[in-house]
């Protein structure tokens, strides 16, 4: 079966899929836990400006959305945890069993990382920080010391938390907290219900275990080509062959739709389930939504640029003199479009939201007074929904709020 969208079919579709057109899809932790099940997971990074990238995920849309709900969910409820998928992630921890053959090969992975960077002395440490885990009931890398690692440009500096993450990779720690950045690692064992976490294998085999994880992946963006892309990083469909073939069996069984855009000379493929969503009819609420960095709508920048004609590049590990546009830029979404880029301040409790840069689109400036007069009024009804997330003291006023005047 295969449909035929134009590009702005494509990115109204997106923009449905991912929730990011009303605010009333999604409520609390209950909507948290929703989005889950579509998504599959969203990418974990601690760096924190304005929130992490899950919190920036979920205030986009989530209604009231707030830190504190994510914590509950991860590190009291249980109901979701920290583990690899694309890259490090969050995701229900219902799912944990489905990731055996994924923490495995994470596993040797680890283990060759660790001896091309001649630091496989890690290894020795695992028993030791094992009985001295299971006596004190959680750790973190500071509460163990080991010593540097062997040094290398790549890598970890301490023993202790080159042991702990492989420990975590392996199956046999979990994280039962953070403080800040710093993950608490603790047995695995005493954090999630003996149901979950020895439940058998559900695959039959690898061919099975393939099929559910493009699946899982392609659902993790919504719409997504065959090509190599950073939407397929990741153990076991990073491989081409494998994933074509895959690909091609789930054709065949009609559980993916072939999507073709003439506009872009691209092929995409959608999970037949979310057939109803494309059919779906618009309903916007009349806001702009400020999407995370690592937001899964943009994991793969080249398909941002030919679906929304949106060049980005997350400028937080480029040398200040090369930046285009400044160290913590996020898009800016109105309806099916991303019209504009906003530096945030650092915020600290208690403060008010700073706009330290924007950026219109060119495009923004092609249009109408009177549709740049509603984007202008859906920013500040974004912006308000941002502060509100931060629990801000309101957006400061300052002369860098001209620039979202456009004058």
């Amino acid at each position: 079966m295969t449909y035929t969208l134009s590009k702005q079919e494509l990115r109204s579709f997106l923009v449905r899929y991912h929730s990011l057109d009303n605010y009333d899809h999604l409520t609390g932790k209950a909507g948290i836990k929703k989005l889950l099940r579509r998504i599959g997971s969203v990418q974990y990074d601690p760096l924190n400006v304005v929130g992490r990238n899950p919190d920036l995920v979920f205030q986009s849309r989530i209604k009231d959305y707030r830190m504190d709900l994510l914590e509950e969910l991860l590190y009291r409820e249980r109901s979701l945890i920290d583990g690899f998928d694309k890259e490090m992630a969050i995701y229900l921890t219902k799912d944990l069993p489905c990731f055996g053959r994924i923490r495995q090969a994470s596993m040797e992975s680890a283990r060759r990382i660790l001896g091309r960077r001649e630091q496989n002395g890690v290894l020795s440490h695992l028993p030791r920080i094992m009985e001295e885990i299971r006596k004190k009931g959680s750790l973190s890398p500071r509460d163990i010391k080991l010593g540097p690692c062997k040094e290398n440009r790549w890598g970890y500096r301490q023993v202790s938390g080159a042991a702990l993450d492989y420990l975590l990779t392996a199956g046999e720690l979990g994280i039962c907290n953070k403080k800040g950045a710093q993950k608490i690692y603790a047995p695995i064992a005493d954090l999630i219900p003996e149901k979950i976490l020895f439940s058998p294998d559900p695959f039959s085999g690898e061919n099975e275990f393939l099929e559910w994880y493009i699946l899982r992946r392609i659902g993790s963006m919504g719409a997504y080509w065959p090509r190599n892309g950073p939407g397929w990083l990741g153990h076991y469909i990073c491989d081409t062959g494998l994933r074509q073939k895959t690909i091609k069996s789930l054709e065949e069984k009609k559980l993916i739709i072939h999507i073709t855009i003439p506009e872009i000379n691209e092929i995409f493929y959608i999970r037949r389930k979310d057939l109803l969503i494309l059919n779906e009819k618009e309903k916007y609420d009349g806001a702009v939504r400020i999407l995370a960095p690592l937001d899964n709508m943009l994991w793969d920048r080249l398909l941002l640029k030919k679906v929304f004609d949106f060049e980005y590049t997350w400028e937080v590990y480029i040398p200040a003199i090369k930046r285009k546009y400044g160290y913590y830029v996020l898009p800016v979404l109105y309806r099916n479009s991303l019209i504009a880029r906003f530096e945030p301040g650092k915020y600290d409790k208690g403060q008010s939201l700073t706009i330290k840069n924007w950026w219109w689109e060119p495009s923004y400036f092609e249009l109408g007074v009177k549709i740049r007069r509603e984007i202008e009024a859906a920013v500040k009804k974004g912006l308000d929904n941002f502060a509100s997330y931060l629990e801000a003291d309101g957006v400061e006023k300052n002369d860098k709020n001209k620039c979202i005047t456009g004058k």
